[in-house]
């Protein structure tokens, strides 16, 4: 034991011994560096070339001084208050003639003209502020806020990026009943006011997610699409909505309409088919590896329902849905193959809605009706269910999404919490503008051209249909955000502006 802690004083010794000559040699390096850089500055600061500059600046700064001087001296001498009023007294105290008065007048008359010409010449004209029809929410009091109003300000300014499109249709969704209740309102304010700058007020909020329509106006920087193009467009729920009569949208969230349908028809499939496929994109879903698996589709009478229907279809997929009795015959011509009926609440005032809650006896026999089923690969939930998750997950071998707008907290954080989510956005954006990286955080990475693209070559082959269950005007927006919401309601909702 002594031996081993001698051996290891012996060696901190060392070390320290080390230490102290790595030190010195340090510092000796340090000081030959510092001296050589103070003969070098020296060096430097004598040379010729510096003293010629040194020259060149003081003869520079003299001349800067007599100009000075000469000039206030010259001003002096103009302004003078002896000198302009002696100036100011024989102009005005002296006798005037006829032929005075009537240059003056004439210099006065002709002045007065030029002047007024010359500012009429450069008035800057003012922009001239164009109104539209538009569906928005005024408040946030539920789906009876939405209305038609005649005075909302149309886009008139396509800069480098935008695009601006006339609305032919527009669909309606459930999470524009969600916007109506305050869906989104606190991240909504942060976003525009950051990545939309037309946007200055939190109210009121266009609605619509989606639309279909014909270009008017063109960025310069626009080059994959061109004015006439009949397009269809979908963005997220924080942006502008699209239920007016015209929207000015980036380029990369516009695609071009499939030739075979019309605009009524395309406009239920942007919104409702990108949610679809960045679901099965979640799930690492594809055409190569979707053959044979065993689907459940939770809502197979929804937009996106009909839409995963039909893509899971033509990828070879076994599918089973959920639907209403009303609804069976359709998702059935879709193609799912088994359909399990829903039970519905019993109707009030002719109205089912979906807040209206389930008898327990219906809800336990839905749930055994899917205990008799082989569990399913994967599970894909579109409207609300009265099963948790967690019973969900008990008929699931894989993975489990929903494409149902999940709930925002940052709706009822209050000030604070709202200047702490202002506070990090901004430093995303910025960060977001120096590195060129996108993270799409906000619902917003799927719903892009190439998504859109994707969806029109499906129509263009016939492996994607539209269902469209009702069409309304402007004016009808309460009965249709409430129509869409019903157990009644099958496919898309679409609002027309024809």
């Amino acid at each position: 034991m002594d031996e081993v802690l001698f051996r290891s004083s012996q060696r901190l010794e060392n070390f320290q011994v080390q230490l102290s000559l790595a030190a010195s040699q340090s510092k000796d390096i340090l000081h030959q560096y510092s001296e050589q850089s103070k003969s070098a500055i020296i060096q430097a600061w004598n040379s010729s070339h510096t003293t010629q500059l040194k020259s060149h600046v003081n003869e520079l700064w003299n001349y800067i001084v007599k100009l000075g001087l000469k000039l206030r001296e010259e001003l002096w001498c103009r302004l003078d208050p002896q000198a302009l009023y002696y100036n100011l007294v024989k102009v005005f105290w002296k006798k005037w003639t006829k032929r005075d008065v009537c240059f003056l007048s004439a210099g006065f008359i002709c002045g007065s003209i030029v002047g007024v010409i010359f500012a009429l010449s450069i008035k800057k004209k003012g922009s001239v502020i164009r109104y539209m029809q538009a569906v928005q929410c005024v408040n946030y009091l539920g789906t009876e806020s939405a209305m038609v109003v005649e005075n909302a300000q149309a886009p008139d300014v396509c800069s480098e990026n935008d695009v601006i499109v006339t609305v032919k249709a527009a669909s309606v969704h459930v999470i524009d009943a969600e916007i109506c209740s305050g869906y989104g309102k606190t991240l909504r304010k942060i976003l525009q006011r950051i990545y939309n700058k037309r946007s200055k007020y939190a109210l009121p909020v266009t609605l619509g997610r989606d639309c279909t329509g014909i270009i008017t106006d063109a960025g310069s920087n626009v080059k994959r699409l061109e004015v006439g193009d009949e397009v269809w467009l979908t963005v997220p729920f924080w942006y502008e909505g699209t239920l007016s009569q015209s929207v000015i949208v980036p380029e990369f969230r516009i695609g071009r309409k499939p030739k075979n349908i019309g605009f009524e028809g395309a406009c239920s499939l942007p919104y409702a088919g990108t949610l679809a496929l960045s679901a099965l994109r979640e799930i690492e879903t594809t055409q190569e590896n979707a053959q044979d698996k065993k689907f459940l589709v939770l809502g197979g009478c929804t937009p996106v329902g009909c839409v995963l229907i039909q893509v899971l279809k033509h990828w070879k997929a076994h599918v089973t849905t959920t639907s209403t009795k009303r609804a069976m015959p359709v998702v059935k011509a879709l193609g799912a193959d088994e359909v399990i009926i829903f039970p519905e609440p019993v109707k009030t005032d002719g109205k089912s809605i979906l807040s209206l809650e389930l008898p327990q006896e219906c809800l336990n026999a839905f749930q055994k009706e899917l205990e008799l089923k082989e569990r399913f690969d994967f599970i894909i939930v579109t409207k609300n269910c009265a099963l948790t998750t967690k019973k969900l997950e008990d008929f699931c071998n894989g993975k489990m999404v929903s494409t149902v707008p999940k709930q925002r907290y940052s709706d009822n954080c209050g000030f604070l919490g709202a200047l702490v989510i202002r506070g990090y956005i901004y430093l995303k954006s910025l960060f977001e503008k120096v590195s060129g990286i996108a993270f799409n955080d906000f619902d917003e990475g799927h719903m892009c051209f190439v998504t859109l693209d994707e969806l029109a070559d499906l129509v263009e082959n016939g492996s994607l249909q539209t269902v469209v269950d009702k069409v309304f005007q402007p004016q009808d927006i309460e009965i249709a955000l409430n129509h869409i919401q019903s157990y009644d309601s099958i496919g898309s909702t679409v609002i027309t502006f024809r």
